[in-house]
């Protein structure tokens, strides 16, 4: 179940035991003399009621926000995510559905998210993290879209709560979210969607006479309880001690985590340092946008200062809290100050140095470099990905005049790319397809 054997289950069962027992046999002493466990400030998923409750503040949080907007109307949507289907052969190594010119750019090959091209060309079998990457590597690039740079640029906050779910056959993963984006983008964002998660389950039509699709979804009567059922069925209910089952462990084994938001306005470590003074996250956060100028922290300095209108401060320096007004009596003190060492960051010095590449110079369309004060014409061709729609419509058009004697996989490679920007209306054949008789 889920791509987890009884053993997987088991070991997963035992380490998490390991890791209980241990949180609680260490203890310490707070600065009031209480002695506390490692349990008792814990905020991991598996073992702390923390992490629940202050995961369910976050998301109201979220929802109080978007219904006290009143300069954007904010509409909610469904989305679903899903790997293409061809993705499920590379956890046994098969590569064969995989096209290098029309899938290569769902793929990762990056520190962030892996090196996972390198593993295709090595045909090394993937993990259900390497598809977890791949898929949260979608929608990285959609984030870096030309529309939310545009909602950027308007000062226009997109909010969304995305939750990972695995497949129960095999555990490869897609996830669920909920997005909150302006009334008037909709139709926008779903033209985005189509072109950045173009697998056939995500943009089939939802049902006849509606114009959602399957992985897109405007017409919600619960939003935000439409995707809470999703995301707490992901959680082991800490609180009865109950057993960790094959859903639970497959999060655990493969390091997913549970629940990703956007980011508010106030930073989760601020909220978590100022909650013995104030457990209430929309407070903060409303506090802090509607007098911006009046708050500050720093994370380096282990300081924390929130001063709403009224001249209520709640603040935090290096172990010491204090409430109280500007300009009158302090409220509430307690815990010590200590000196704070501030964290030391040592240079990793680079094995290898690393080279610096010359620009190249561009003259009509022709590549050169400079070397010894000389232009030396380079043999270089764009990759065809980082071409411009212009550069890669004026190509397509040159090879159709002379279709006879072009080569055939490099016409097919940049009609691909062409239909994948939405510039032809046509299927996707894979280059290797392509020969003298298709025409």
């Amino acid at each position: 179940m889920y791509g987890l054997t009884k053993e997987d289950l088991e070991y997963i069962k035992t380490k998490h035991d390991r890791q209980k027992k241990y949180l609680e046999n260490n203890s310490f002493v707070t600065s009031s003399g209480q002695v506390k466990t490692l349990l008792d400030v814990s905020h991991s998923a598996n073992h702390s009621e923390r992490y629940y409750s202050e995961m369910q503040n976050k998301l109201n949080t979220i929802q109080d926000f978007i219904n006290t907007q009143t300069d954007v109307s904010y509409s909610p949507i469904f989305l679903t995510i899903t790997l293409d289907g061809f993705f499920r052969g590379f956890l046994y190594g098969d590569f064969s559905k995989y096209y290098p010119g029309v899938h290569k750019k769902l793929i990762p090959n990056n520190e962030r998210f892996g090196f996972l091209q390198d593993k295709i060309m090595k045909k090394e079998k993937f993990t259900i993290k390497d598809l977890y990457n791949c898929i949260n590597y979608q929608w990285s690039r959609f984030l870096k879209s030309l529309i939310f740079k545009q909602f950027k640029k308007d000062n226009i906050k997109i909010h969304y709560i995305k939750t990972a779910e695995p497949h129960k056959k095999d555990g490869v993963p897609h996830f669920h979210l909920l997005v909150y984006c302006p009334f008037n983008k909709v139709e926008l964002l779903k033209e985005y969607y189509k072109r950045y998660f173009p697998a056939p389950q995500n943009i089939r039509k939802l049902k006849k006479g509606s114009n959602d699709l399957k992985g897109f979804q405007t017409d919600l009567h619960s939003p935000l309880g439409y995707i809470l059922k999703y995301v707490l069925k992901s959680f082991r209910d800490v609180k009865n001690e109950a057993e960790i089952d094959y859903l639970q462990a497959w999060y655990i084994k493969n390091r997913i985590l549970r629940i990703v938001t956007s980011h508010s306005t106030i930073p989760m470590w601020v909220y978590r340092k100022l909650l013995p003074l104030e457990k209430d996250l929309y407070n903060l956060n409303f506090t802090y946008k509607e007098n911006p100028t009046l708050s500050e922290w720093s994370k380096e300095d282990d300081y924390i200062s929130i001063t709403n209108e009224h001249g209520r401060t709640l603040q935090y320096n290096q172990g010491q809290y204090k409430l109280f007004y500007q300009y009158g009596k302090i409220i509430k003190e307690f815990g010590e100050k200590k000196e704070f060492q501030k964290p030391i960051f040592k240079k990793i010095e680079l094995k290898y140095k690393k080279k610096i590449k010359q620009p190249k110079i561009i003259i009509e369309g022709e590549f050169y470099k400079q070397i010894d004060n000389h232009l030396v014409k380079l043999n270089y061709t764009k990759p065809i990905n980082y071409r411009t729609n212009l550069e890669l419509y004026q190509e397509y058009k040159k090879l159709n005049t002379n279709i006879d004697s072009v080569n055939l996989k490099y016409y097919a490679l940049i009609k691909n790319e062409l239909i994948n920007r939405q510039f032809i209306d046509e299927d996707l054949i894979s280059a290797n397809l392509y020969n003298t008789d298709i025409y």
